[in-house]
């Protein structure tokens, strides 16, 4: 069989139009995974501005939270310029805890609260720490992060980790405690 100049140009024709598909298949596949990797890979259900949440029991409120956005997800809401004010029997407030982000579970109603978490008390005892973590079943915040405690006589107390009831009359500090108090012990004889 004789090769004619046709043929050599057809083969070429072809290899070049192979390498070419073959390039601007891999060219769009890259395109479309740095495009993929820019979406979210879950974007929430509903977007709500100005949102609260009241958790009740037997008809008196526990909580409220307030938050500037809200991205609700399946089980999960999450919340951007967080406020959680907590009411005792008497629907009293007794104690706010501020923080700059949070997720609250649908389900469980618990709470975890990240970034400047700042808790006041009705007594002016201040928490601050990263995060928070509120069991809503047992009505206990709980956090292993840097905890920072001050008391209007002074008191200070800092450590690693915390269980506590919101209003900080009930504290234990897990580890790395330290501080310091105006208290003055009495002479032992």
């Amino acid at each position: 069989m004789k090769i004619t100049k046709s043929m050599i140009t057809k083969k070429l024709d072809i290899q070049t139009g192979l390498t070419l598909f073959f390039i601007l298949f891999w060219f769009l596949n890259c395109e479309k995974e740095k495009f993929e990797e820019k979406i979210p890979k879950q974007l929430p259900s509903i977007t709500l501005e100005k949102f609260s949440l009241t958790e009740t029991k037997t008809g008196k409120k526990l909580w409220t939270l307030n938050a500037s956005i809200a991205n609700v997800y399946s089980e999960i809401i999450k919340v951007d310029t967080v406020k959680i004010r907590f009411y005792n029997e008497n629907q009293e407030e007794f104690a706010q805890l501020k923080a700059l982000a949070g997720e609250l579970n649908n389900r469980t109603h618990n709470i975890l609260v990240k970034d400047n978490v700042a808790l006041f008390t009705s007594d002016s005892t201040k928490l601050f720490t990263d995060s928070l973590f509120w069991q809503n079943d047992s009505q206990i915040i709980l956090t292993d992060a840097h905890v920072k405690i001050l008391k209007s006589d002074s008191t200070v107390i800092e450590g690693k980790g915390l269980k506590t009831s919101p209003d900080l009359k009930k504290i234990e500090i897990i580890g790395d405690v330290k501080g310091t108090s105006p208290i003055q012990l009495p002479k032992i004889k």
